[in-house]
Order: C-alpha cells, then sequence, then structure tokens
C-alpha cells in the first residue's frame, strides 16, 4: 500500500517537516512520487521510519549515528547482492571489511543501548530511594494521628 505525506506522518506520529528533513539526511528514501510529483511512502518505508523514530526516541540515538547505521545497513544489502552474484577474493575482502565496520557500528549501539539503561536503573533505584523514605514517613505520620 501506498501512503501520501499526510498519511505516513499521521501513521509514523511524525510531523512532514520531520519526514522531508528524514529524507534529506538519507535516513529515509521513498522510492516512488505520484504523478504529480508527491512523495509516497511504502508499507517498508513506514517500518523504517518507525525504526528510525525508535532509535532516536527510546534510545536516544543522533540522526548523525542513525544515519551512519543506515549507510551501513545499505551498504550491506548491496554486497549481499553482490556476494551472491560473484564470489571472488576481492568481494571477500569487502565483504569482511564491511562486517567489520558493521559490527563495530553495533557495538557502539549496544554500548549506548546498555549506558542509558544503566542510568535508568540508577533513575529507579533513586526512586526507590524516595518511595521508601516517604513509606517510612507515612508510617511514623500514622503513629502519631493515632495517638492523639
Amino acid at each position: 500500500m501506498d501512503y501520501k505525506i499526510e498519511d505516513a506522518a499521521r501513521k509514523t506520529g511524525l510531523t512532514k517537516r520531520a519526514l522531508r528533513y528524514y529524507e534529506e539526511l538519507g535516513l529515509i528514501t521513498p522510492f516512488t512520487r505520484s504523478d504529480g510529483g508527491y512523495r509516497m511512502y511504502t508499507d517498508a518505508d513506514i517500518e523504517q521510519i518507525m525504526h528510525v523514530k525508535n532509535l532516536r526516541d527510546l534510545l536516544g540515538v543522533s540522526l548523525s549515528e542513525i544515519k551512519e547505521y543506515v549507510d551501513l545497513e545499505q551498504r550491506a544489502a548491496a554486497l549481499r547482492t553482490v556476494y551472491f552474484n560473484k564470489k571472488d577474493q576481492k568481494k571477500a575482502e569487502e565483504s569482511l571489511h564491511f562486517l567489520t565496520q558493521l559490527e563495530t557500528t553495533i557495538r557502539k549501539q549496544q554500548m549506548l543501548l546498555r549506558q542509558k539503561i544503566d542510568s535508568m536503573q540508577q533513575i529507579l533505584e533513586t526512586y526507590e530511594e524516595k518511595l521508601t523514605r516517604i513509606h517510612l514517613k507515612k508510617q511514623e505520620l500514622e503513629s502519631l494521628t493515632r495517638r492523639e
């Protein structure tokens, strides 16, 4: 199914401006345009947009880091095609180099995610401590009000 930019914005929770900006950065690439030249988004495009949005919102990954990741994914797809069409030594070396880059990028993202999880865990522990203190204070005050 194809979606106009308004529909894609509604489905993803982003603005039309954000979608255009993501396209400008190369984070998404709608492949089709309507007869009138309007951007048309496929279900795969919507899925890619949601992936970018989740990386940005849930993980706090910068758009430049997402761009690096998207570029590597696109190179991986191209290398897979070449690899399956022609297996030679040079292509194997290119694939190995690319996979090393991809591994480094994913490890970086994994480390960033772990840091964010650790930070969130610290915040949760702080909240638990506060709630424990609040609970103890409430018990103390309740016992005082019962005596009166």
